[in-house]
């Protein structure tokens, strides 16, 4: 892992160029800069190099996912108002809102432009995946975004939601190492769907690990969704089940701005863990990566590659709770 980060990061520095005006571009190299999980091209590189020994035939798609991928967060910031990323001031709050809308604009248009370096054919099959995914990216914030407003959110609504926020993105990750490699249709759309599944998985565990993880693990503030008003799968199945009474009595803890913080948190958890929703909600981390597992049977390999692929799935996953 370390040595991919340290592969595409000095790909990042040696490819990228950061033209004029430097008011447009300073704010893309920051943010690029400023560190991150690499969750998206490790996956990339790794599959790559998994199935075809090559990872650095991968590294233009796997910076693709991830300019990408910072062009949704610098955009994401500024809906929510958001002041700190990565420990950092966000792009809106070091600059301005105007700054960050053209900014992440650019790192779309950078994001497409860095699959230039492919031959047409593979050129085509990675633009119509991230045309068709940026799509579903848009839908699943503007869920996000009304879920805020709306009380009668169902259980498949909010999956379709985090399918399109968070999960299509991975799945994209898994699906361009696999062109890279040149493996065939099936396995790329089945590495799609790998992916789509594992990062359904990921979202619920981090909906998990925000109320109960530990904060030095985890890297985030616990509790901060409960804050945010935010309405997980945690919050959509206690509120199922629960009474009237306790039902009123919970919604209004939850969207209380009088109650003190940790009181807040330690009753919506109460609340979460009383009602079954935290293991509920361990049991769907588990249907959907199950999912994943099954698919990675499918697969046209050799059956160590896909243990091996099985194994890097799960060490994804594997943050304590």
């Amino acid at each position: 892992m370390t040595e991919n980060i340290k592969l595409f990061e000095d790909y990042l520095k040696k490819e990228l160029k950061y033209n004029k005006p430097e008011s447009l571009y300073d704010p893309v190299k920051y943010i690029l800069e400023s560190g991150g999980k690499r969750l998206r091209p490790l996956i990339t590189l790794y599959i790559s190099e998994l199935f075809n020994g090559k990872k650095i035939v991968a590294l233009p798609a796997a910076a693709a996912l991830e300019i990408f991928h910072n062009f949704t967060l610098a955009h994401d910031d500024i809906m929510d108002n958001s002041s700190i990323r990565r420990g950092k001031k966000t792009i809106n709050a070091k600059w301005d809102d105007n700054t960050g809308i053209l900014s992440g604009d650019v790192m779309l248009i950078i994001s497409y432009e860095i699959l230039n370096q492919y031959e047409d054919s593979k050129y085509i099959l990675f633009s119509k995946k991230l045309t068709e995914i940026s799509r579903l990216v848009c839908e699943g914030q503007q869920a996000d975004m009304d879920f805020a407003s709306k009380n009668d959110i169902t259980e498949n609504e909010y999956f379709e939601m985090i399918k399109n926020k968070t999960a299509v993105l991975i799945g994209c990750s898994f699906m361009f190492g696999g062109i890279a490699a040149e493996t065939n249709t099936s396995n790329t759309d089945l590495l799609y769907r790998i992916g789509l599944n594992l990062g359904i998985a990921f979202q619920l565990e981090d909906d998990l690990l925000d109320c109960f993880g530990d904060q030095e693990k985890f890297g985030k503030k616990i509790g901060g969704d409960i804050l945010e008003k935010k309405k997980t799968l945690l919050y959509l199945f206690t509120y199922s089940k629960l009474e009237s009474e306790k039902k009123l009595e919970f919604e209004n803890i939850f969207n209380s701005n009088e109650i003190e913080e940790s009181e807040k948190i330690n009753s919506i958890k109460s609340f979460y863990e009383t009602s079954g929703a935290l293991e509920y909600l361990k049991n769907k981390v588990k249907v959907y990566f199950n999912e994943a597992e099954m698919l990675i049977d499918k697969l046209e390999f050799d059956h160590d590659t896909k243990k091996k692929l099985n194994l890097f799935c799960k060490t994804l996953l594997n943050r304590e709770i």
